[in-house]
This record gives structure tokens, sequence and C-alpha cells, in this order.
């Protein structure tokens, strides 16, 4: 390549990155800021997420979103989040923050609930947060799939601590989960660290790490670490088909299994299939040894199966 040439191509280079990130709208959050003041820059940052949401709302930018949240801890923050434009959004740390940053329920209800998106791609992408001591952390989706159905999230290098009814207060006392998506396809779950996932003993059977329910299909669980989970981690529900498990460390996690799938004929439910668990390294359960797969119900109930409702290779045990 000539010098001229290589000149002209990293002057395109620039000139795309410019652009991209001009066409991004930025806001900004940190825990001594201002629901007042503008967020549109680290100096005028807003407090909570709900403002930014409702400045979103509000005046709803053509581009894509990014909120950028500084390090510290935010307390008692919920949000239920409706707003889309058809281009991603984007939760993430700011960079070179030493500390992750951290919302702290202090004993609440939901952290993020995701509704509205209408059965389309919804791009949202949280990076690099750390939330802990909620009843349940992130909940995508509900059982409507034309109002409240989403795609295309990304959770990445996330830290969930202290999540379920012993940790948070909700309707009911247990919890499902620490992230429930229900009608909720093509997300990435990866990267992420999550401990303590807990209910009570009598109620544990309900709550998971992971909760893929009501049609969640072609989800990607990936590179994640579960510790102390007293329910299944992953549990997939109701058609949530072709789920993809790999590579994570589970220690201390699952009731009956790791991975499993259930389904209730008598909501005209059916099972899920096409589930892979592969490369994952399985320890004891939380109330001792299980298998690292598992599912429950007739395969038949809805006809023969097109594919296993879960194959597992590669699992190492420790």
């Amino acid at each position: 390549m000539s010098l001229r040439r290589t000149r002209w191509w990293v002057l395109m280079v620039l000139v795309a990155a410019s652009a991209v990130h001009a066409q991004t709208f930025r806001l900004y959050l940190a825990p001594d800021g201002n629901d007042a003041a503008t967020g549109t820059s680290a100096a005028t940052a807003l407090k909570t997420l709900s403002a930014a949401h409702q400045r979103l709302l509000a005046q709803p930018p053509p581009a894509t979103v990014e909120i950028v949240v500084a390090a510290g801890t935010y307390l008692r923050q919920s949000v239920r989040w409706t707003f889309r434009n058809g281009a991603p959004l984007r939760i993430v740390a700011a960079a070179g923050a030493r500390t992750m940053p951290h919302f702290d329920g202090r004993g609440g209800g939901t952290w993020f609930t995701l509704r509205g998106g209408g059965n389309q791609r919804t791009q949202l992408q949280v990076v690099g947060l750390e939330v802990s001591d909620y009843w349940m952390a992130m909940d995508l989706g509900g059982s409507n799939a034309a109002a409240d159905g989403n795609a295309g999230n990304t959770i990445r290098g996330m830290r969930f601590v202290r999540i379920g009814g012993v940790h948070g207060q909700g309707d009911p006392a247990y919890s499902y989960a620490a992230i429930r998506l229900q009608n909720s396809r093509d997300n990435v779950i990866a990267d992420n660290q999550f401990s303590a996932i807990e209910n009570s003993k009598d109620t544990s059977g309900y709550l998971h790490a992971l909760y893929l329910a009501r049609h969640s299909t072609g989800n990607t669980v990936e590179g994640n670490s579960f510790t102390d989970v007293n329910g299944d981690v992953v549990r997939t529900r109701d058609a949530s088909d072709a789920t993809l498990v790999r590579g994570n460390r589970f220690v201390r996690a699952g009731k009956y299994a790791a991975f499993s799938d259930w389904f209730d004929p008598q909501q005209g439910e059916c099972p899920s299939q096409g589930g892979r668990f592969v490369d994952n390294t399985v320890g004891a359960g939380y109330y001792g040894a299980i298998p690292a797969t598992a599912t429950t119900g007739a395969d038949d109930a809805c006809g023969a199966l097109g594919t296993p409702r879960i194959v597992e290779r590669g699992t190492v045990r420790e």
C-alpha cells in the first residue's frame, strides 16, 4: 500500500470513528448527581436512572443512547424502562473507573425492568456494573409478547450479589430470578459473576440465577460464574428453545441441577428443546450433589421433539 493510500485509509477510519461518536447521545450518572441537572456531561450528571429515562422519553434522540455511570454507590434505585428508538441503548461503567459502579437496593424490589419492547430488537447493553440486595436484578419482557417481547440484548461483565427473597422484598415474598427473561430472544449473558442468589429453603425451587421463560429462544449464557445459588441456576420454561450454556462455572449452585427445563402442561405450555450444555465446570449443588442437567415433564407433551431438550457434553466435575 502506498503512503498516500495509507494516509487516506487512516483518515477515513478517523472520520468514520468521529461519525460514530457524533451519532451517540450520552447522559451521565453520578452518586452525587442532581436529577434537575442537564445530565449531558460528567460535570452535570444526573443521579438516577429514572431521571435519565424521563429525559429520553421527553426528548427522544434519534441516535444510539449511552448512559455513562460513574463509580460509587447508588442507593435504592429502581426503574421501569419503556424508552426505545430503534437504536442501541448502552448503560455502562465510566471508562477508567477503579471500582464498579454499585446499585445497592438495600432490600428493595427490582432494579431494572424492561417493558414496551413491542417484540422488536431492543438492543439493550448493560456492562460493568454491580447490582446487589434486590428481590430481582433485571426483568426483561413479560407474558404479552406483542407488548413486551424483546430481543438482541447483552448483559456483560456485571456482578450480581445477594439477590432473591432472602435479600429483597417483592410480590410474592419469594423471588423467581436474578435475571428473568420472558418472550426475550437472541440475548447474550456473558462474563458475569452471580453470588448469593437465594430464597428461603422452602421456596428455593422457584429461584434461578437465569430464568428463560415463555418462548425466550436463542439465548447464549457463556463465561459466567455462579456461586451459592439455591435454586436451579439456569432454568428454561415453555418452548424457550436453542439455549446455549457454555464455559460457565457452578460452585455450590443448583437445587436439582445446574441447567434444567420445566413446563406446566395445565397452562398449555410445551417443553423447551435444543438446549446445549457445553464445556461447563460443575461442583456440588447448594444442598449437596446434583446432576449437571435435568428435565421435568413428558418430552412428547406437545408432540415429538425435533431435537433433544438438553444435550450435555464436556462437563468437568469438581
